[in-house]
């Protein structure tokens, strides 16, 4: 078992634990003062729920951004290499995210406090039961945590905006404190899996990458005397 392997799974338990804990003491402490403090104000959501706004739309619009420059024969740089691992990290939490939030099936802190209904009802399909894990935390952690990992000088940058970020889901009440940390895992998890996936096949052992196409065409197309 690899030091890195042994991190990962120190730091799930200890995140399992802190989201039980917030299960059971903190979430709807936090939510009712929440509420309390700013009362039914609402942000504006034109802009949020339009479907060019959303998580998916951009992570996929940047996706294919940077496949184009990948196949026109662009090499990219260090900070290039940054972003795409980033952009590819996004578009994986994306998918796994919502896979988690249908088995945890886990209600809002709008329903908690408006109707009373608090709890994780696993397999519930439909967005009433989407809050768990956040989505944005985990997206954030995950394009954030690549420079963090890469880059030490901006650590500090990176870890200050993650929990700028996980503070603000809270404070407007838009995430339980236990979603916000399960989400900012899950964006850990799915950036460190993103680095080790890229190191690990970056010269795999016995595998010769093939030729571009141009070149396979243009030597297919060579004469004899010439090869």
């Amino acid at each position: 078992m690899t030091r890195t392997l042994k991190i990962w799974i120190i730091n799930l338990i200890l995140t399992s634990a802190a989201v039980w804990f917030c299960y059971l003491w903190l979430d709807r402490p936090i939510a009712l003062w929440v509420h309390g403090a700013t009362g039914n104000k609402r942000l504006p959501t034109a802009l949020t729920d339009s479907q060019f706004s959303s998580i998916s739309f951009i992570s996929a619009c940047a996706f294919v951004i940077c496949g184009l420059a990948a196949i026109s024969g662009r090499r990219f740089s260090k900070p290039e290499t940054t972003i795409t691992m980033s952009v590819l990290s996004m578009v994986s939490t994306v998918l796994i995210k919502d896979q988690l939030k249908l088995i945890f099936g886990r209600t809002w802190p709008e329903m908690f406090i408006n109707n009373g209904v608090y709890g994780f009802n696993y397999f519930h399909y439909g967005r009433p039961f989407e809050s768990f894990p956040s989505g944005h935390a985990a997206v954030a952690a995950a394009a954030l945590f690549i420079p963090l990992f890469l880059f030490s000088k901006l650590r500090t940058v990176m870890i200050t905006c993650i929990v700028a970020i996980d503070i603000g889901l809270v404070m407007l009440n838009l995430h339980f404190l236990g979603d916000v940390i399960a989400g900012t895992f899950l964006g850990f998890s799915i950036a460190l899996f993103t680095i080790s996936l890229w190191r690990a096949a970056r010269f795999p052992s016995g595998l010769r990458t093939a030729p571009p196409l141009g070149t396979m065409k243009k030597n297919a197309t060579a004469p004899a005397d010439a090869r």
